[in-house]
């Protein structure tokens, strides 16, 4: 790895950065471009362990609509990312559901669970 340029996402202000490997710094990296510190520590992470905070839909019986939204509650490494769009696409749950409503508990043992995204009466 050379260099690597990613555009943060730990603000709205959304900084390229640009992130060196650097034997010399206590890290191991540099990052530049970055306009406050949570920018280092958001570069850093994404070269050596990327992860995602992940929404998508899950089937839904007994309600106007076929899909209900839903979100992980913490990031979930981007090498498993397929794996839990594959289990969202075949979970099914019945209406009602409130909004924050555990719909997949651990998923993947990840120590994330999946929680319903919005409410349908």
């Amino acid at each position: 790895m050379d260099k690597v340029i990613k555009k943060c996402k730990v603000c709205p202000i959304g900084c390229e950065l640009t992130i060196y490997k650097d034997e010399s710094a206590a890290s191991g990296y540099t990052v530049e471009g970055n306009s406050c510190g949570r920018g280092i520590e958001f570069g850093i992470k994404e070269v050596t362990e990327p992860s995602r905070v992940l929404t998508g839909r899950v089937l839904l019986k007994n309600a106007p609509m076929k899909h209900l939204p839903v979100k992980t509650t913490g990031v979930v490494p981007k090498d498993k990312i397929e794996e839990c769009l594959e289990i969202f696409r075949t979970t099914t749950v019945t209406a009602p559901i409130k909004k924050g409503d555990l719909i997949i508990e651990n998923i993947l043992g990840l120590g994330v669970d999946v929680v319903a995204a919005r409410r349908v009466k």
